[in-house]
């Protein structure tokens, strides 16, 4: 399957091919659900389209230089009545802050420059994975990816490990990079090890918004390559339908399609 802008976020490609996304979906460890994760791969459950999701699309649209065009399409960023009818609706103006703040910085615009939504695939851990770029810089081998967050500061308990996390290891961020570099590394034919420094521009929603520019080390996407083969058989087995998946029964959907099967002692309800 060849993939196109279009069709990259498409249930026959995500079918055909693996993405960071799907591996994490499938992963409980990164707050995945395999049931839900197999719902959307078949094309029977679709999570609606957040107020976050669109913040990043909106983001990633002046990345790639088409911001006017996203505006354009996408009527509903605009409020529709009251004193600011046609206007942009509050959280997109602080988007455009956390731009603001972004071309400001020219270590930043740095980083950012280079080609844009670079599509690629490769074959890794014996199937076939799907990337896409968001700056690629290969005659000086770094690529980008940019983050909205909430906040960088903080930490985010992983109930399944019971640890405390930041930021970065919590949404699975530094699995992303490392995947990301060995997918480029072998779908442009580069020897073992030959990667592109990934790194990452975080800019956060706070007021004002705060950023950071992330790199990453070759022996950081070593081990984290390693925690995807740790993973990636059993999320093979459940997408294949080799093996029954797993309900999370906390998502939004094994809450819809919920049927229960015994009754839970009490003290089966922890605080974390």
């Amino acid at each position: 399957m060849k993939l196109t802008k279009d069709n990259y976020y498409s249930n026959e490609a995500n079918r055909h091919y693996m993405s960071v996304s799907q591996f994490k979906n499938f992963t409980p460890a990164f707050g995945g659900c395999e049931a839900r994760a197999l719902a959307e791969v078949n094309g029977e459950y679709e999570q609606e389209s957040s107020t976050a999701f669109d913040e990043g699309h909106y983001l990633h649209a002046w990345n790639e230089g088409i911001l006017e065009e996203f505006k354009t399409s996408n009527p509903h960023l605009f409020s529709s009545q009251g004193k600011t009818k046609g206007q942009l609706k509050a959280n997109f103006k602080h988007c455009n802050k956390m731009i603001e703040v972004l071309e400001n910085d020219p270590l930043v615009m740095e980083a950012l420059a280079g080609q844009k939504e670079v599509i690629m695939t490769s074959k890794l851990f014996g199937i076939d994975w799907k990337i896409m770029i968001d700056s690629y810089q290969p005659e000086i081998r770094v690529f980008t990816d940019l983050k909205a967050i909430k906040e960088m500061d903080g930490k985010w308990w992983n109930k399944e490990a019971q640890v405390y996390e930041n930021f970065l290891d919590h949404y699975g961020y530094i699995i992303q990079m490392s995947v990301y570099a060995e997918v480029e590394r072998l779908a442009t034919g580069r020897g073992y090890e030959k990667w592109c420094v990934p790194h990452m521009v975080i800019v956060t929603k706070q007021d004002p918004p705060d950023h950071e520019i992330i790199a990453f080390d070759f022996d950081t996407i070593v081990q984290h390559l390693q925690i995807v083969s740790n993973h990636i058989e059993r999320v093979k087995a459940v997408k294949t339908g080799k093996e029954k998946p797993n309900r999370c029964e906390k998502c939004e959907y094994c809450r819809q399609t919920k049927k229960i099967q015994r009754v839970k002692h009490f003290s089966e309800f922890s605080l974390y």
